[in-house]
């Protein structure tokens, strides 16, 4: 098991974010979270991150407790995130942008590897690599953003609403590299609100409403529940 979380409860202010969440991901697995807009789920994906302090719970990463492990050190674990909204800065090139990824390492001759691996994946970005990257469609946007995670070598890949705002055909190359890379051992946990994506692509699932888990199981058996249907697959 790669990632535990129990009973976690954030909170902003008096409003209550999560409430008691628990779930597992295990090595080697895509795992979805899908719900509505407001459901908690990037605030989950924060907290996972270091970017926001639980109230309460607990979360262990391969078995040791990080709930109030800083970001920085989550990332030199191997926790890595591509942010909904992508998060570049707009007036660096797409190579400095990638090479932000790499901040918490010293490994320079690996760096400089790791950046034509994802020039390998993204060949459009070595066509772009001195473009700023506020000039990069919302495509070439999202692929810089996936870019600049894969940098810090992570063990652990939180997504954000990947597909957001994309063409489809974009979409699906996002989701062919996501594929590849859960192919070469990255876990991945997969924030999507399109959940006919999500659970495409998953192999488990969780359905979270209002702060809490309403739902999990395997992706095939969620897509054919009647109240997953009903809630997020159009049935």
């Amino acid at each position: 098991m790669i990632l535990l979380v129990e009973n976690l409860s954030v909170n902003y202010g008096r409003i209550e974010a999560l409430r008691d969440l628990s779930l597992h991901i295990d090595e080697g697995e895509i795992v979805a979270l899908i719900g509505a807009n407001g459901a908690g789920k990037t605030t989950l994906l924060r907290t996972l991150s270091g970017l926001v302090t639980p109230r309460s719970g607990k979360i262990e990463y391969l078995r040791k407790e990080i709930t109030r492990l800083p970001s920085d050190r989550r990332v030199e674990a191997g926790i890595s995130q591509v942010p909904e909204g992508r998060g570049l800065f707009a007036t660096l090139t797409v190579e400095d942008n990638l090479l932000l990824g790499a901040y918490t390492r010293k490994d320079q001759k690996e760096i400089v590897r790791d950046l034509e691996e994802v020039y390998r994946r993204f060949p459009i970005l070595k066509e772009k690599r001195k473009a700023y990257a506020g000039t990069l469609s919302g495509g070439q946007q999202q692929m810089v953003a996936v870019g600049r995670a894969l940098m810090s070598r992570p063990k652990l890949l939180l997504l954000d609403e990947p597909s957001m705002g994309l063409a489809p055909v974009i979409v699906e190359e996002i989701f062919e590299t996501l594929m590849q890379l859960r192919e070469e051992g990255t876990t991945i946990f997969l924030v999507e609100q399109n959940a006919h994506l999500a659970l495409d692509h998953s192999d488990r699932a969780y359905v979270l409403e209002n702060g809490r888990i309403v739902q999990a199981g395997g992706s095939d058996a969620l897509r054919k529940d009647e109240s997953v249907q009903a809630a997020y697959l159009g049935g």
